[in-house]
């Protein structure tokens, strides 16, 4: 099954209700290839999805264009998304697709996932979120003598 990686750089959360529903967004880039093509995906999540749907556009298209995954995928998926983003490094996003005439195909498959990490790192993970923060509070914390 034909399949793709988009490694992210940066991304967006958009959490919201309107009058009738929860939803949320998360809106991923990856870098910035050499000739300037940007690939990207939006992922949305909706109570009403019960299963993944979605679309990998532009994949064996023109060069102008970047890859875009469009994936509709169930609330419950949230969570787990948005907390690997947080806290973890290197991330990116791994997708599959399925056959099509055109260079829009459907999709079978999302995942946020993490890049090489070494096993038992456990809460204190070196390259957490969480850590950097923790060195810098104790790098500028002051003791004084009392």
């Amino acid at each position: 099954m034909p399949s793709g990686t988009i490694p992210i750089v940066s991304y967006t959360v958009r959490v919201a209700r309107n009058t009738s529903t929860q939803f949320a967004r998360i809106t991923i880039l990856g870098p910035v290839l050499s000739h300037g093509i940007q690939n990207r995906a939006t992922l949305y999540f909706f109570p009403s999805y019960g299963q993944l749907n979605g679309w990998a556009l532009n994949v064996g298209g023109l060069n102008f264009d970047g890859i875009h995954v469009l994936g509709q995928v169930p609330f419950a998926d949230f969570d787990r998304m948005y907390d690997l983003l947080r806290n973890e490094a290197p991330v990116q996003l791994y997708y599959t697709y399925g056959t099509s005439s055109s260079t829009t195909k459907p999709l079978n498959l999302v995942a946020v996932e993490t890049g090489n990490e070494p096993p038992g790192e456990g809460p204190a993970d070196e390259d957490s979120v969480e850590q950097a923060f923790a060195l810098v509070r104790k790098m500028t914390t002051l003791e004084t003598a009392g």
